[in-house]
């Protein structure tokens, strides 16, 4: 697949205690036509077919990854479905998650009888204007007091930082919620040393009470923020 991004089973993050299997790649955008994919194996989804090119090459992406983390995990064999919204669709006996950021795209894959759910998010750090404007909506006090106290990491690096933690947070939980959540609906109970635990600061299903605790570790390397979430 001469051109194709070549996945890579790099780690950036603190060992996690679990077996989370990863490949991360960087694309090119130009790799989006239908033949990209037929070349690839892949499916290309037909709502994706007027898609702009960097949609459709991130899409083309992260289903490699996630081919790779799943060869990686014991399932070669298997392929990462597509429900009508888009999600992603994982074997019978797995649990993952896909993300892209740039040109970032990477994928995370675990047997389903190690845990409950996993996310996997990737971001861009955002300006200082952005960190602001997002802050309200996505910084509870324990957050604001948490990135505050990480030495050498700026307002907008942090705030990023919360952000995809959250976001990593939603796609472990999804599968167990039973209504709608968002950003104001978990906070930071500690952090530092590439380590964070998330809790919900109210009840979103029998599965999910009030007070649940899901441990999360991230990296923050050359602009991109990386963070992995599991729920046990």
């Amino acid at each position: 697949m001469s051109g194709f991004p070549a996945p890579s089973a790099s780690w950036h993050f603190p060992e996690p205690g679990l077996p989370v299997f990863m490949a991360e790649a960087v694309f090119e955008h130009r790799l989006s036509e239908p033949a990209d994919f037929a070349a690839a194996g892949i499916p290309m989804p037909e709502d994706l077919a007027e898609a702009v090119p960097m949609r459709r090459a991130a899409h083309l992406a992260g289903r490699i990854c996630a081919r790779e983390a799943l060869r990686a995990a014991g399932a070669a064999e298997h392929m990462v479905g597509r429900d009508r919204s888009g999600a992603p669709i994982w074997p019978a006996g797995y649990l993952g998650s896909i993300t892209h950021a740039g040109q970032l795209a990477a994928a995370a894959v675990i047997r389903a009888d190690a845990c409950r759910g996993l996310g996997l998010d990737y971001e861009i750090c955002m300006t200082g204007e952005v960190a602001e404007e997002i802050s309200d909506l996505v910084l509870r006090p324990a957050d604001r007091k948490g990135i505050a106290a990480l030495a050498g990491v700026s307002f907008e690096e942090g705030a990023t930082l919360v952000f995809s933690l959250k976001e990593s947070l939603y796609k472990a939980i999804a599968p167990s919620l039973g209504t709608f959540t968002g950003f104001e609906d978990a906070e930071l109970a500690s952090i530092g040393d590439g380590r964070a635990r998330l809790r919900l600061v109210r009840r979103l299903s029998d599965a999910l009470p009030d007070g649940t605790e899901v441990d999360c570790v991230y990296a923050l390397t050359g602009g991109a923020v990386r963070t992995l979430a599991v729920l046990a």
